[in-house]
């Protein structure tokens, strides 16, 4: 028998999900983060899946990952 795992609120929905804002904002924070931290290649990759996310709501993640990071 295993215990249900714990969930917090502010980070998910009632329903389980993260709010695409949420998304948003946290791709946004890693780019400033790795950008800090002298990782700017890797930094751009969180920089292009915030800005398809912020440019293409209506789409979410449906779209090919290669075309969301311009490969």
């Amino acid at each position: 028998m295993q215990r249900a795992g714990k969930t917090h609120k502010a980070a998910m929905g009632g329903d389980g999900r993260i709010d695409l804002r949420e998304l948003i904002d946290f791709m946004e924070r890693c780019e400033n983060v790795l950008e800090r931290e002298n990782e700017p290649d890797v930094a751009f990759y969180f920089g292009q899946i915030k800005e398809f996310l912020r440019d293409n709501p209506h789409k979410g993640l449906k779209e090919d990952a290669g075309r969301i990071l311009g490969l």
